[in-house]
């Protein structure tokens, strides 16, 4: 019941500010209640050929946002969405990258960062669990889905940074330069 290619509806789980279950599975866009938190993922995309730690500076792939996006619509940012009800944050994580850049990536390959909360408002947000994987740039270009990406660039590591500061504070910023050094 995670998602209904019918109506195109999916359905999360609420959790508590702690990650523990709440029982309840709600449609993503229905009302939420006071305590109500979501799992969401975040996927950071170094290309495969980037130099490995410590012999250069890595190249990613960045994503600008659709013009119509609700949220930090037209900005640059990684590749990243809800877990679904019944998905792990990993099978998120490979599903949000094959639907929105058309890239494969395996589970396996995913590397661990960094979680964190945002909160919307005192009592409810979203768990993000964030992921570092290498990726191949595709030799025809990227088959993006054109109602969530606007358009897809390979930056080096400055540039990346530089865009994802736009929206997130110096603790994500120390995190991102961790996973630089080690991915």
């Amino acid at each position: 019941m995670a998602f209904d290619k019918k109506t195109e509806e999916e359905y999360r789980e609420v959790y508590t500010r702690d990650g523990v279950s709440q029982g309840r599975i709600v449609p993503k866009h229905a009302p939420v209640n006071e305590g109500d938190y979501f799992r969401q993922i975040l996927v950071i995309l170094k290309t495969k050929d980037s130099p490995l730690p410590g012999e250069g500076t890595g190249i990613y792939i960045m994503q600008q946002r659709s013009l119509k996006a609700k949220y930090y619509a037209g900005m640059w940012d990684a590749t990243g969405g809800s877990v679904k009800a019944g998905e792990t944050p990993e099978e998120a994580a490979v599903r949000e990258v094959k639907e929105e850049l058309g890239l494969d990536i395996k589970a396996e390959d995913l590397v661990p960062a960094w979680n964190f909360i945002a909160e919307w408002n005192p009592g409810t947000g979203l768990l993000f669990s964030v992921f570092g994987c290498r990726a191949e740039v595709p030799a025809d270009g990227f088959n993006f889905d054109a109602r969530e990406v606007n358009d897809v660039k390979l930056a080096p590591f400055d540039e990346f940074y530089e865009c994802m500061m736009d929206h997130n504070n110096e603790a994500f910023g120390e995190e991102l330069k961790k996973l630089e050094a080690r991915l």
